[in-house]
Order: C-alpha cells, then structure tokens, then sequence
C-alpha cells in the first residue's frame, strides 16, 4: 500500500519548497503541513479539479478555489495565521500546487483516476486532518451563506429627531431679561 499522501507531499514537495528558502522556513513548513489536507480534500469533493489544473500552466490557489477571490483570501488569512505575511503564504501555496500534482502523478499514475482512488483508499486521515475551520471558508462560496452573512439593505425613511425645548428655557429667560432691565433701571438713575 502506498505512504499516506500527506506524508509523501511534506516529504517531496515541503523539503523542496521550504528548503530552498532563507526566512520564515518552520512558518511556511506549517503552512503547508495545514494546506495539504485542504488540497486533497478538494481534489476528493472535485475530481475534474486535477485535470484542471495539470492543464495550466502555472495552477494557483485562486485556480483551486474557482476563481472565488473571498474564498481564497479568507483561506490564506487563516493559513497565514498573522505569523507570515498572506502573501508570502500564497506563493508558497502557488508553488506546493503544481509541485504536489506532479509528485502524486509520479507516485501513483498520471491519470485523474489512479489520482483519485490513492486519495479515496486515505480519505478518512486527510479529512481528519482537516481545519476546523475550513468548512467556515468554504462556505462563503455558497450564495445561501453569503446572502445570510450580507443581508439586504433596507432603506428606511429618514425621519428628522424633533428637538425639545426644555421647559426650563423661558424660565430662565425671563429671570435674565428681569436682571438685565433691573440693571439697566440701576445705571440711569
């Protein structure tokens, strides 16, 4: 039985991209070890997704996630965990993606199928390798969740507050204007 996907990916594709780099390397090593099952996990949900991306020719996380800008920086916000820069962590990610296809086409057959019954035969650990998390992120791509998140905005009619007078205020008007004139009386005589 071939090694967990896991564990091939962090020893072929992380020692590859984390070792060639200077700063952030136990970082961005994690950051990893958190996105493989991801990565998997979508190749599980999404087969065509494989073939997707083996045909481009430089396959990034926003290729991975549809397009869905909102899923994919949520996702690299939550990876990046404020420790890395989100975008030190997308290119990283960007250069695990194709590294990864090739490592599991090169382990277990080039075509999506062979691809695809590895990762069903390890299905259980990668999805409990899963971020809780992740179901959050994901969820943002469904227009159910988004329309729930970002209700509709209802206009109101402006009412202007209506302003109070105090009942004090001629009260103590009048009292001023009885000093003032008594003041005045005063200075004339």
């Amino acid at each position: 039985m071939p090694i967990n996907p896991m564990e091939l990916l962090k020893q072929k594709v992380s020692s590859v991209i984390v070792n060639d780099q200077t700063c952030l390397v136990n970082e961005k090593n994690d950051v990893l070890s958190r996105f493989y099952p991801i990565l998997l996990s979508r190749f599980l949900i999404k087969p065509e997704l494989v073939d997707q991306l083996k045909e481009q020719l430089t396959p990034s996380v926003y290729d991975l996630f549809e397009k869905n800008d909102q899923v994919k920086n949520a996702l690299l916000l939550r990876l990046a965990a404020g420790r890395v820069p989100a975008s030190e962590v997308e290119k990283t990610l960007n250069r695990a993606i194709p590294k990864s296809l090739a490592v599991l086409s090169n382990e277990v057959g080039n075509d999506t199928m062979s691809i695809i019954y590895y990762l069903r035969e390890h299905k259980e650990s990668i999805y409990a390798l899963l971020p809780n998390w992740i179901n959050e992120v994901l969820s943002l791509d469904q227009p159910a969740v988004k329309a729930r998140l970002a209700p509709p905005i209802l206009s109101l009619p402006v009412v202007p507050q209506e302003t109070k007078q105090h009942k004090a205020f001629p009260f103590f008007a009048l009292i001023f204007a009885s000093f003032s004139l008594l003041w005045l009386y005063q200075i004339s005589k």
